[in-house]
């Protein structure tokens, strides 16, 4: 399996070893992290969060350009920061799997973008995309898990970047950055990643550490922490998941654990679902690729730590995520 990053602003050079944090904007907050080095082993540097006015970001949709970059701003002059890599909102994005011929590697964006109009309802013209490749052995053929996002967005965050006085590395895709903070870099299987924010809950289903599917479930009003209704929703994506049919009868498709991250959520969520459901349920760790907490106890509390998943997948090194 090869994972490719094609939403790198610019590839860092492997003898420059710039510092870089990972920043995450969301609908209700912007929060950013940065790792330093240290005896062969990292250690966290710097963090913030800083809370959005409410209707600045609704759903991934931008309504207000200049609060975030006013708050982005201020986040770089409270840390002294100069290269960041982003996340991009998951509700934004279009993921889809397809098989396409074994090609030259000078053709793989070719053959991909063929199979862009029957999957993604918007023009791919208007389209740039990221893409995992995953290698068989028989070589017949090439699965290739892709993630399509406008233009538009993607401009707009550069926008922002720069007009912050930020040095943008890259941008990924939210549900990959938070599966990359959680799951150890020898993981294989798949798994399911529930998490958490204010109004909503993401359900992203990972296979080898790559993001292949993802569902955005609104939690307002009477489905606020409710465990039934999400208990549901979970439900129908086992279905759903488990009956496609390049995963039916194949093991390694089948979710064998369930990790719960995020923000605004009861620990009796996590035992509800555990009860409910064959698969276990437990808590994630953030730090999983970063430090072992019970040698290296962080500033930052666990509980406040999930909510960070997506800021520390992406200030991971390289190194660590491949």
């Amino acid at each position: 399996m090869k994972f490719n990053k094609i939403f790198d602003a610019f590839p860092t050079p492997k003898f420059l070893d710039i510092p870089y944090a990972g920043l995450s904007i969301s609908d209700s907050a912007v929060r950013c992290m940065q790792f330093g080095k240290k005896g062969g082993g990292l250690y966290i540097e710097k963090y913030t969060e800083k809370a959005l006015p409410v209707g600045v970001m609704t759903n991934g949709q931008i309504n207000n350009q200049e609060e975030i970059i006013k708050v982005v701003s201020e986040i770089k002059k409270e840390l002294n920061l100069d290269y960041v890599k982003v996340s991009l909102p998951e509700e934004r994005a279009y993921l889809f799997t397809a098989k396409i011929p074994v090609v030259e590697k000078e053709e793989l964006r070719s053959a991909i973008e063929s199979k862009m109009e029957e999957n993604v309802p918007v023009s791919p013209l208007e389209l740039t995309f990221d893409y995992n490749l995953f290698y068989h052995k028989q070589k017949e053929h090439l699965d290739v898990s892709v993630s399509a996002i406008p233009i538009s967005l993607i401009d707009q965050y550069v926008d922002i970047m720069q007009k912050s006085g930020l040095s943008l590395l890259s941008l990924e895709i939210e549900s990959q950055a938070i599966v990359s903070s959680l799951l150890p870099k020898n993981n294989q299987g798949t798994t399911l990643v529930v998490h958490f924010s204010p109004d909503k809950v993401g359900l992203y289903v990972s296979y080898y550490r790559v993001v292949l599917f993802t569902s955005t479930i609104q939690t307002k009003g009477e489905y606020a922490n409710n465990p039934s209704f999400l208990l549901q929703e979970i439900k129908k994506l086992y279905t759903y998941w488990h009956t496609l049919k390049e995963n039916v009868d194949k093991d390694d498709k089948k979710i064998t654990q369930i990790f719960v991250c995020g923000e605004k959520f009861e620990d009796s969520m996590i035992s509800y679902l555990a009860s409910h459901l064959d698969t276990p349920v437990s808590l994630g760790n953030v730090w999983t690729n970063v430090f072992d907490i019970d040698k290296n106890l962080p500033e930052i509390s666990f509980s406040d730590s999930l909510k960070y998943s997506g800021p520390i997948g992406l200030a991971l090194p390289r190194d660590i995520l491949i």
